[in-house]
């Protein structure tokens, strides 16, 4: 299971649990969630790509800017993603800062917003640090994510 909704958690958001056996399956399967919780992502066709590069210092911050993107590409381009691929990787910032930082690769494909052909469930306005966290679990990783729609 990639992933699952909590209706036991949020009442007016929507809560979901993502797993992955490595972080970079973690964070595409919360992509997902995102999308499917605005779209049948099945309607999706990949037609269009978009990549994006985001860089942090903590892991849960670095989750959370990657799903906030999203409903950002949403929002400002109308873009629904049917497929996520992720790549995360450290670097040092610099020899006068030489703290360890994060950094997320991310290609997405699919296409703008269409009533016509898209089952649109959702909006997502916002991802929320209520109860958001990732857990390191014996199988992999497993974070908690709630929605405000």
């Amino acid at each position: 299971m990639k992933f699952r909704f909590l209706e036991e958690i949020a009442t007016a958001d929507v809560a979901f649990e993502a797993y992955g056996k490595t972080l970079d399956e973690l964070f595409e399967n919360c992509g997902l969630a995102v999308e499917e919780t605005m779209v049948d992502t099945s309607t999706v066709a990949p037609a269009k790509n978009s990549k994006f590069e985001i860089r942090n210092s903590k892991l849960e911050d670095l989750l959370f800017d990657f799903l906030s993107e999203l409903v950002f590409l949403k929002d400002r381009d109308g873009l629904l993603f049917s497929k996520i691929k992720v790549k995360l990787s450290t670097y040092l910032r610099s020899d006068s800062m030489p703290d360890k930082r994060l950094t997320l690769e991310a290609k997405l494909w699919g296409e703008e917003i269409d009533p016509t052909r898209h089952h649109l469930r959702a909006d997502v306005k916002a991802v929320t640090k209520h109860l958001f966290k990732i857990e390191k679990e014996r199988e992999g990783y497993k974070a908690t994510v709630v929605l405000d729609i």
